[in-house]
């Protein structure tokens, strides 16, 4: 959709005049560094990225539970009891000494989301009342195979905090769009009141040159007084209208300031850029490219994939639950030399008996919402064709409108120029050479504001379809 090089050429010889312009000695700032300012000094691009953060650190949390963890202890106990002949009484203390051994001992456990294993060891244990010192080792280990979901419930609130960072991932892409976007918009909306400021001044020069030439010949009588006023109309018009366009100029300033994070009062110009572009030729081309980048819709099917998951885990809610678990001993007599070991395994199988329908009511709930995921991923889809239908066809009508701003920019200029030498030859009358400079000077406005609007109309279509 780029400009055809007659359009390119002629506007460059109606801003012309912006070489003098830009020799003010106000600074220069340029497309790339005022969206680079937007990103870096805007609030709402600050908080964006903020939640980033914190949903990137919950995910890390997430990562960190479904990962095995290794803990360690180690402890020394001590106890002493009184002798003593009665049997209740000795087995009641015998018993009391277990609580807290003798000698020092060490555990070192590991856990994980499905596996928990725990190395235990009293390297030396006297015995209360005897001349033993016994040594024991412990190990301990615990395995579920399946509990309802692949990795168990764990893994999948990894999976779905990860679908929810990509989320936020999106959110934040969309949301650095827009604000890429309104900086870009309010950049061109500077440039083209920065420009109509150098043709404001060229119209209002040639009224002021053409009011001079008709207060001349007025003198002379070659001019009526209704000339004269005709005169005075356009050049004060001109002026006015230059006036108008340094107020946009300042407001546009402004507003650009805001975006930009920069003090409001702070002078500075923009550098002139070349048209936005859209590298698509035909709207069905460009439909499917927005489509495919709009986070709308990536939004919607990442929460299709975490609704997946939910009925992942409610469906193997109804399934079996398998667990292994084993276990040994070794014990030393210290004082004999002697030693004795013993280990066992075991296996436990869950299964749901009665859950009065609870899983399959949730499991409704979930199908339900996946459909509602469909019709809304449906419905956005043809809104977003909609959307980027009106941009481009939007765009095309700015662009034939631009063609013939030219066209007639053109055609009223050498009209101008025409009836000028007419006028000097007395074929035209006054009335004729100012209606024909106030023609010229309407349509050279006109062809400015086509061009803006072209830019912004390019903007917008870019916009809605994701870039």
């Amino acid at each position: 959709m780029a400009m055809k090089g007659k359009a390119l050429i002629l506007l460059a010889a109606l801003f012309a005049p912006v070489a003098g312009f830009a020799q003010d000695a106000a600074p220069l700032v340029t497309l790339s560094e005022c969206i680079d300012s937007a990103l870096a000094n805007g609030y709402d691009y600050k908080i964006l990225q903020g939640n980033l953060a914190v949903g990137r650190a919950q995910h890390a949390q997430n990562e960190s539970r479904n990962s095995f963890s290794l803990a360690g202890s180690i402890g020394y106990g001590d106890n002493e009891s009184a002798s003593t002949t009665d049997p209740y009484l000795a087995s009641a203390l015998k018993s009391l000494q277990t609580v807290s051994p003798q000698g020092g001992q060490a555990v070192l456990a590991l856990s994980g989301p499905l596996t928990s294993a725990t190395l235990s060891a009293t390297p030396y244990n006297p015995v209360v009342g005897t001349n033993t010192t016994l040594s024991s080792y412990g190990l301990s280990v615990s395995q579920t195979l399946w509990n309802g979901y692949p990795g168990g419930p764990m893994r999948a609130a990894v999976e779905k905090s990860l679908l929810a960072l990509q989320g936020r991932e999106l959110s934040t892409e969309s949301g650095r769009l827009g604000l890429v976007y309104k900086a870009k918009q309010a950049y061109y909306t500077m440039l083209a009141a920065q420009r109509n400021i150098a043709l404001r001044k060229e119209l209002r020069d040639r009224q002021s040159s053409l009011l001079a030439q008709i207060s001349a010949i007025y003198e002379l009588k070659q001019a009526s007084l209704a000339d004269l006023k005709t005169a005075q109309v356009n050049a004060q018009s001109a002026e006015i209208d230059l006036k108008s366009a340094e107020h946009d100029l300042r407001l546009a300033r402004i507003r650009l300031a805001i975006i930009m994070g920069r003090p409001t009062g702070e002078e500075y110009r923009v550098a002139e850029v070349e048209d936005p572009q859209v590298k698509t030729t035909t709207l069905e081309e460009t439909v499917a490219d927005g489509l495919g980048r709009r986070p709308e819709i990536k939004q919607v099917e990442l929460g299709r994939k975490s609704n997946g998951i939910d009925l992942a885990l409610i469906r193997g809610q109804t399934t079996p639950a398998v667990s292994v678990n084993g276990g040994g001993a070794y014990l030393v007599n210290l004082t004999s030399g002697k030693n004795a070991w013993a280990w066992g395994l075991g296996a436990k199988v869950g299964m749901p008996i009665l859950d009065a329908d609870l899983a399959k009511h949730q499991q409704e709930e979930k199908l339900g919402q996946d459909a509602v995921y469909v019709t809304q991923e449906e419905q956005l889809r043809q809104s977003i064709a909609a959307d980027i239908q009106d941009a481009y066809e939007t765009a095309a009508i700015q662009k034939e409108r631009l063609e013939v701003a030219k066209l007639a920019a053109e055609s009223t200029d050498l009209l101008l120029e025409v009836v000028r030498t007419q006028n000097r030859y007395g074929t035209a009358t006054n009335q004729d050479l100012l209606t024909a400079s106030v023609n010229a000077a309407n349509a050279r406005n006109a062809l400015a504001a086509a061009a803006n609007g072209y830019q912004l109309a390019v903007l917008q279509l870019q916009y809605v379809m994701g870039y």
